[in-house]
């Protein structure tokens, strides 16, 4: 895949703006808590990065069909550069750090939108295209590894303001890097009507397309699900005994399962098993789950969680299946509003975890969530695909 040099600039400037982001975030996470000196409000820094994503995909998700893609990914990445370096200026007041944030955030689901959308052009659908969208997921679960770390070590160095200023460098060298290292092509489809219109018309068509649906809804809630020990990692590891620092331990758990996960399913199975397994992995990302209800130490929390992450072999096969299912027409706006889905409701699980979480002990909440996904995974089970790759 790194062969192809549009995809290399793409993966690369993914690299590059994915740390600058998780270092950005605990940046931020810090300046608010020194400005406020309340837990609360510094964690509405990382609840407030999920919200967009529902109004972003749902108002811009035609951009991914109507604007030329390398002007869009390149100027989505100089504007969120521009307005990190105003998160940086002295003085700025709460309500407009998390104001910049907030407008960040509606940048993402058109960036994330468009790079969907470009992505089967650079990497024609097939076995390509599934090994190059495990690569991007990666990258992202290895940055949440690296990336706290790095961010750690930043702020070790530099103050929040300078972690800050890092971050807005990292996006304009991605945007230099897509700039340079990929193809101009035009938009996809004639302009008509105000962006919101026409986004929310292809939201509905794409919901109106039952199998594209069921896709969409599995890649969404399953994973929704799965996040519930990480939402609780903190609650978890004070009830075992252990100092509330040891939520780092748990928050590695599932990426490392999910990386090799993607190596595994993306490099080593057909496409046809990629597609059989969908369900079944799954399922195995939920049994480990399950046995939280008996306290486990940390040690043992953090292998379950792992292979928890393991079950995430089932999105290799959706990546092909939701590019064989979505009519033509409809697959760029099912492409973006499916990246833009995941992270939104990933932030409700969250919430909605975080939430049960005050009012019923951990160790009953996720055995709960793992209850849930498999529910969603059983009754949301794809059909067979028209075709297979």
């Amino acid at each position: 895949m790194l062969g192809v040099a549009e995809f290399r600039a793409i993966f690369v400037a993914n690299i590059v703006s994915m740390l600058g982001s998780v270092v950005a975030a605990v940046a931020l996470t810090v300046l608010v808590y020194q400005q406020t000196r309340s837990p609360a409000l510094a964690a509405s820094v990382m609840a407030l990065s999920f919200l967009p994503y529902l109004i972003g995909g749902a108002l811009l998700g035609a951009a991914a069909d109507r604007l030329p893609a390398r002007r869009v990914l390149v100027c989505c990445d100089l504007a969120s550069a521009a307005l990190v370096g105003c998160m940086v200026i002295p003085g700025v007041p709460l309500p407009g750090l998390l104001a910049l944030l907030f407008a960040i955030g509606l940048i993402a689901p058109v960036y994330q939108g468009v790079r969907s959308a470009v992505l089967p052009e650079v990497l024609p659908p097939g076995p390509h295209y599934v090994l190059g969208r495990a690569l991007m997921r990666m990258v992202a679960q290895s940055a949440q590894v690296v990336g706290y770390g790095v961010g750690g070590l930043l702020l070790a160095a530099l103050s929040p303001r300078g972690a800050l200023v890092a971050d807005a460098m990292s996006f304009a060298a991605s945007g230099l890097v897509l700039r340079f290292g990929t193809a101009a092509r035009p938009g996809s489809a004639t302009r008509r009507g105000s962006m919101a219109r026409d986004s929310l018309a292809g939201l509905r068509k794409v919901f109106a397309h039952r199998p594209t649906r069921r896709i969409l809804l599995f890649s969404w809630l399953v994973p929704a699900c799965v996040v519930a020990p990480e939402a609780l990692a903190a609650p978890y590891a004070t009830h075992i005994g252990q100092p509330a620092r040891a939520a780092g331990f748990l928050l590695m758990g599932l990426p490392i399962g999910t990386v090799a996960a993607d190596i595994i399913a993306a490099r080593m199975l057909t496409s046809r098993v990629q597609r059989r397994i969908i369900v079944p992995a799954a399922l195995l990302s939920f049994a480990p789950l399950a046995a939280f209800a008996g306290r486990p130490g940390l040690v043992l929390a953090v292998g379950l969680l792992a292979v928890a992450g393991l079950g995430h072999a089932w999105a290799a096969g959706m990546d092909g299946l939701l590019i064989d299912t979505a009519p033509s027409g409809l697959r760029n706006r099912a492409l973006a509003l499916a990246g833009a889905g995941i992270m939104f409701t990933q932030g409700a699980g969250f919430a909605l975890w975080g939430i049960a979480g005050q009012w019923l002990p951990v160790t009953a909440v996720i055995p709960l969530a793992a209850t849930a996904g498999v529910l969603a995974a059983t009754l949301l089970r794809p059909r067979r695909p028209a075709r297979l790759t």
